[in-house]
This record gives C-alpha cells, sequence and structure tokens, in this order.
C-alpha cells in the first residue's frame, strides 16, 4: 500500500510537470546525492521544536501525576517511580545532550528511544490501571506526539510505534490480569491510532522533501538566471565596448581617409606643380644647360606621378580582387642587385652617411627563381625606400635565406624605428608611422598595404620588428614549391644536418611574432625536439618557475610585458645553469653585448642562417651521435 501511495504520488507529479525526485520507496531517502545536505538543513529546523518538545513532554509527564493521586491513590507511588525516576529524567537527559555536538549524529535515535520510553511508561500505567480510560488516551498522546511533533523520520516513528504496541501487547498478556476484550479494545484503537499517524507522517515527510526539492531547484534556477544576466551584461559589455571600437575605427578610417586625401592631394599637386611650372619655364630657356635642368625636373616628376598612379591603380585591383601574378624566370641575386643599385643613387648613400648592404643565402647559378619578378621587385623596393627615407646614417641592408620550403627576405636599417602601436597599424591601408595632415616625409602610406597583398598572393607572410630609435627589421616570406607560383629551379641542395635525435629534448621558445615560431618549428621538426612556445618574457618565467626542467631557451629580446633580458636575468635567478640563446635582430648595434651581460649563453642575430641556427642549438642540447 505505502509503494502504491509513492506511485500515485509520483505519477501526479509527472503529470503535474513536475520533475521527479528519485526517491527511496521505502525509506524516501533522496537518491540523487542530496540526502546529506536535508538531513543537515532538517536537522537545523528541527532542532528548537525538538528542545521545546523534550521540556514539555517532560512537564505534562511530571503534571500528570496530580491525576495519579486522584485516580489510582493506591499505586500513585509506583507511578511517581515511573514518571520521575525514570521518564521525566530520560527526557531531561536527552535535552541536555541536545547542546552537544555529538546530539546531531545520533538526535534520530535519541529522540527515537524516547518515544519507546515514554510509551513503555504509559503502557505499564495502562496495565497497572486497565479500567481507567485516563491512560488509555496517555498512549494516544505519545502516539501524536512521536508523530507529529517530535521530528521524527517516517519510518523510524513508525518503527517506535509499532513497538510501543507491541510491548503493550507483551505487558498486557504476561504481566497484568486485564480482560482479552479490554486488550483487543485497546489495540484496535492503538492499530487504528498507529496507522493514520504512519500516513500522516509519510504525507508530512514526503512534502516536506519536495519543498526542500523545489526550494533547490528554484535557487539553481535562480543562479542560472542570475548567471545568464551576468552572461548578458557581459556581452552588453562586450558587444557596447565592439560597437564603440567600431565607432572609433570608423571616426580613425574618416580621419586616415581625410589624412589620405590631403596627402594625395599634395603628392599629385606637388610633381604636376613642377610639370607645369617647368613646362612653361621651356620657352624660356637661356641656354642649353638650363633647358636640360628644366627636362631633367619634368622627367623626374613625371616618373614621380607614374610612381604614384600605379601605387593607385594597384590598390584598385586589390580592392576588385584583380590583382594576379605574372610568372617568369630570373636570377633572385641580379633582381636584388638591381635593387641595391637603384638605391646607390640616394643622396645619403652618395654622402656616406648610408651605407647599403646586400647579403644572399644562394651562389649564382643556383638563385634560379620562378615566379613574378615585377611584384617581387616592387615589394623589395617598397621595403628599401622606406628604410632608406627613415635612416639618416648607419646602413640599410637587404638580403634573403633559404629556410626549408620557404624564403625569407628582409631589409633592415638603422633609423628612427617603430613604436608598438605604429607596428599594430603600419600594414594597413592609408597609414604611415608618421599619421598627419602635414606628412613630415612624402609618401602616400599605401606602399606597405600594396606589398602585403602581393605577399599574401604568395601565401607568404610580412611582419615588422623594430624599437623606436634603434632601427627596423621588415621580413616577409614566399613559400617554395606551391602550386608552381614560387620555385628554386637549381640543383642546390641543402647540406644541413637534420639527422639529431633530440626526441628527448624540450625547448622553450620564448618568442611573440607567430611566423618566427613556426620559421624554428619547421627548423626543428626533423630532429624530434618537443617545443614549448610562450608569448613574452613573463609567460617564459612563469613557465620554468611552474614546469619540469627544461633543456634550452630560445629567447626572443624585444618582447611585449616582459622584455627578453629582463626575463634572463630573473630565470638566471634559480635555473643558473640552463642554456638560453639570445635572438633578436642584429641590427640593433650592442644586442650581442647587453644579451650575454644579461646571462644569456649564445646568441642567434634574425634573420638567421639555418645552418647555424642548428649548430649553435647544437652545441646545447647534449646529443649523442646521430642515429
Amino acid at each position: 500500500m505505502k509503494n502504491k501511495l509513492l506511485e500515485t504520488v509520483m505519477a501526479q507529479d509527472e503529470k503535474d510537470g513536475h520533475i521527479y525526485m528519485n526517491l527511496h520507496p521505502l525509506t524516501l531517502d533522496f537518491r540523487d546525492g542530496s540526502e546529506h545536505n536535508y538531513r543537515e538543513r532538517y536537522f537545523e529546523s528541527s532542532l528548537a521544536q525538538v528542545r521545546v518538545m523534550l521540556l514539555l513532554v517532560s512537564g505534562l509527564y511530571g503534571v500528570f501525576h496530580l491525576l495519579d493521586i486522584i485516580v489510582v491513590p493506591d499505586q500513585k507511588h509506583i507511578f511517581f517511580l515511573i514518571r520521575f525516576v525514570v521518564v521525566i529524567p530520560f527526557q531531561i537527559a536527552i535535552f541536555i545532550f541536545s547542546f552537544f555536538k555529538l546530539f546531531r549524529r545520533v538526535w534520530q535515535l535519541t529522540i527515537f528511544i524516547a518515544f519507546v520510553v515514554g510509551g513503555t511508561g504509559i503502557s505499564i500505567m495502562l496495565m497497572i490501571a486497565p479500567d481507567n480510560y485516563t491512560y488509555f488516551g496517555g498512549i494516544m498522546l505519545v502516539f501524536i506526539t512521536g508523530y507529529f511533533f517530535a521530528k521524527l523520520r517516517f519510518y523510524i516513528a513508525t518503527l517506535a510505534g509499532w513497538i510501543t504496541i507491541i510491548i503493550y501487547n507483551l505487558i498486557a498478556i504476561f504481566y497484568s490480569e486485564s480482560l482479552p476484550e479490554m486488550i483487543i479494545n485497546n489495540n484496535f484503537f492503538f492499530i487504528s491510532a498507529n496507522l493514520i499517524g504512519m500516513f500522516a507522517a509519510y504525507h508530512i515527510e514526503y512534502f516536506s522533501r519536495r519543498d526542500y526539492f523545489q526550494n533547490n531547484l528554484l535557487d539553481r534556477q535562480k543562479a542560472q538566471v542570475e548567471e545568464a544576466n551576468k552572461n548578458l551584461e557581459h556581452k552588453v559589455e562586450i558587444r557596447t565596448i565592439e560597437l564603440s571600437e567600431a565607432k572609433e575605427r570608423a571616426e580613425q578610417s574618416d580621419k586616415l581617409k581625410s589624412a589620405f586625401l590631403a596627402n594625395m592631394s599634395h603628392e599629385i599637386r606637388t610633381p604636376m606643380n613642377a610639370i607645369l611650372g617647368f613646362s612653361q619655364l621651356l620657352l624660356e630657356a637661356e641656354d642649353e644647360d638650363e633647358l636640360r635642368y628644366f627636362v631633367d625636373v619634368i622627367n623626374k616628376n613625371g616618373n614621380h606621378l607614374l610612381s604614384l598612379i600605379n601605387d593607385i591603380i594597384d590598390l584598385s585591383k586589390i580592392e576588385a580582387g584583380m590583382l594576379s601574378l605574372a610568372v617568369s624566370e630570373f636570377s633572385l641575386n641580379d633582381l636584388i642587385g638591381e635593387v641595391v643599385e637603384l638605391f646607390s643613387q640616394d643622396q645619403k648613400v652618395i654622402s656616406g652617411d648610408l651605407e647599403l648592404r646586400y647579403l644572399h643565402d644562394l651562389m649564382d647559378g643556383e638563385d634560379i627563381l620562378l615566379t613574378d619578378r615585377t611584384r617581387l621587385k616592387q615589394i623589395m623596393i617598397n621595403l628599401m625606400s622606406n628604410a632608406c627615407k627613415f635612416s639618416n646614417k648607419g646602413y640599410v641592408e637587404i638580403g634573403y635565406k633559404v629556410f626549408l620550403n620557404d624564403i625569407v627576405f628582409y631589409v633592415k636599417d638603422t633609423g628612427v624605428g617603430l613604436d608598438y602601436d605604429q607596428q599594430k597599424v603600419i600594414f594597413e591601408r592609408f597609414m604611415q608611422a608618421t599619421i598627419d595632415h602635414v606628412p613630415k616625409l612624402e609618401g602616400t602610406g599605401l606602399g606597405l598595404a600594396i606589398s602585403k597583398a602581393f605577399i599574401k598572393l604568395y601565401n607568404g607572410e610580412i611582419w615588422v620588428e623594430s624599437e623606436p630609435g634603434r632601427g627596423s627589421v621588415f621580413c616577409f616570406t614566399l613559400p617554395l614549391y606551391q602550386k608552381g607560383q614560387c620555385k628554386l629551379k637549381s640543383n642546390h641542395k641543402s647540406n644541413i644536418r637534420m639527422d639529431y635525435n633530440w626526441t628527448d629534448k624540450r625547448i622553450l621558445v620564448a618568442e611573440d611574432v607567430a611566423t618566427n615560431f613556426l620559421l624554428i618549428k619547421k627548423a626543428l621538426d626533423k630532429t624530434g625536439v618537443n617545443l614549448i612556445w610562450v608569448k613574452n618574457g613573463l609567460e617564459a618565467l612563469e613557465y620554468c618557475k611552474n614546469h619540469d626542467p627544461i633543456d634550452l631557451i630560445l629567447m626572443d629580446i624585444r618582447m611585449p610585458v616582459m622584455d627578453g633580458f629582463e626575463a634572463i636575468r630573473q630565470i638566471r635567478g634559480f635555473l643558473p645553469d640552463i642554456p638560453v640563446i639570445a635572438q633578436t635582430s642584429y641590427a640593433m648595434d650592442g644586442d650581442r653585448e647587453k644579451s650575454m651581460d644579461a646571462g644569456c649563453t649564445d646568441y642567434i642575430s634574425k634573420p638567421f642562417n639555418i645552418r647555424e641556427f642548428i649548430d649553435v642549438v647544437a652545441k646545447y642540447m647534449n646529443s649523442e651521435n646521430p642515429e
């Protein structure tokens, strides 16, 4: 009957759309792991009532002795002993015990015993005075107190009630002279009262647990709503920031377009002014030298205007997606030689303030490249033009290195350099390092953007490393052997030793530029070494502190958050013997000395030679002879 009642209640819950509580059919325990929490909360909410119940039961048990004196004066001494020697002291002892921590663990058992002791006391009194219905009512009061007021669990109260009835019957049958009719009559009422109390206690506990369950469910849903609100607020905040950034970008774009139009106006009007002006002066030339000078001015300005128009056309093709490559076969060394020769006529170079340098990785005859010669030359000219424009003294160097399946080109200078914010936008359209409505140096700000677009056609990458006042290094890659677009036609074979076995070694690479890390990874792939990539000096420091030892550190010097110098100095404080190889651009004078002073073991300059790079790394890997 109990199980049917439970199934009916559960079915009703499911029919009403309630969530199934998954209760044990007999004990009503939660099966989802929340039973312990329920019992803790049930104890805390019941403790005050239990103490009141103990005091009240003790008081009533004592007050009813007055009834003993009136109803059974001959047996009052025995009843006194039952009340004041056994039952009431036991109840008071439990009341005192309720203030101890151990009570929390055994309180149901303790109240269960109090129920049975109280019921047994009344049962004995009833057997001594079987004809007095006053004590019959006493048993009924014990049942009411145990089921509805003592805060006993359903099955514990049920057990206590049936044990009390059994004790009554044992005393009635074996230790009293009660008539059978009287015993049967009392059992009829006791059993009925026990059944009613049992089912009532069942429902009381069930609904108590359902309230607990639904409150928890409500709390969880409330927490989910609060979390959803937080997420929504976070999304709104992010969206607000994005909109603010978009607004700033739109305003910046508007400013850039205004600056670009002003700059373009200046760039177009300046040569046009010279062309038109000196064209008019041709008719008034006084001699042949002056005539040649006028023609030369017109010619130079015409070429400058043509270059400007070509940039605008290229930009239009990029915008329309019409840019394409015209593949041809040519000598890479000859091409770079032409670029160097072109810039050897720069006034700074002629005056000796600026030195031009050229390094190549392939011998003549091994350098035959199959790609778009015109576009590649245009990229080099753009980079060289910027390097010479922003360098007043020192040197400008152009070169390339063959790096497995890539060619890495670079242009280095000792010019004014770029700060971090400038580096982020330098390849954007209409941008110049010195954006202003009155540019400090001539230029449309399109060269780098156009160069980046050309390089992306090759599936290559372009990036810059720079520091204000210490120069810049612009690098770009062209992948070889990819869809026939870029290819070396030669018998050149790398003699790079790649048969090292470093599968048991770990190298920490501190490098903030993803393409630089990719180059290192490709260079070391065949060695099997395990590479760990961090993007600044602080990440390198934290990794060394919190992870297993590594065999080597490749430390870029110039990184955000914490530079390589500071990271090396701090790492040396707890890893004094670990090899650290600094890697940076050798356009920056004094970097080698600073790196060694900071605690580096060795130094590699970028762009590095792949043979030299692997040889330097191999010195510190403690490798055995290659397999």
